[in-house]
């Protein structure tokens, strides 16, 4: 964990969460994900919204430390980081506002196979 007064100095040298990590990623740009449905009482950022989702991985942006674990006291736990496309109608339902998409960063932890039922 960061001490406090590094903070600061973190925040305005912009410190990058990019780590290194022996792990390959699981997902390759074009894979159909489903997002996980835990329900979880600590930080997570995966919306409440966007869980138990299909989507499309359109990006990959590398092993970043991992907040959830971070914010919790257990050290970076660096995952593969992902950008994930959802279909409008995917997360709002057939009475969304129109065709569109939402795009989300989303750790390795947070998705399954898109084949998962």
């Amino acid at each position: 964990m960061l001490p406090k007064e590094m903070v600061a100095i973190a925040i305005a040298t912009g410190a990058s969460t990019l780590r290194a990590v022996e792990s390959v990623p699981k997902f390759k740009v074009g894979d159909n994900i489903k997002t996980t449905n835990d329900h979880v009482s600590t930080h997570t950022r995966l919306p409440v919204y966007a869980r138990d989702k299909r989507g499309t991985i359109v990006g990959y942006e590398g092993p970043h430390v991992f907040p959830d674990a971070h914010s919790a006291g257990r050290g970076e736990c660096p995952d593969h980081l992902y950008r994930v496309r959802f279909e409008s109608e995917t997360l709002w339902g057939k009475g969304s506002d129109g065709p569109g998409a939402v795009y989300l960063s989303l750790w390795e932890s947070y998705l399954l196979r898109g084949e998962v039922s």
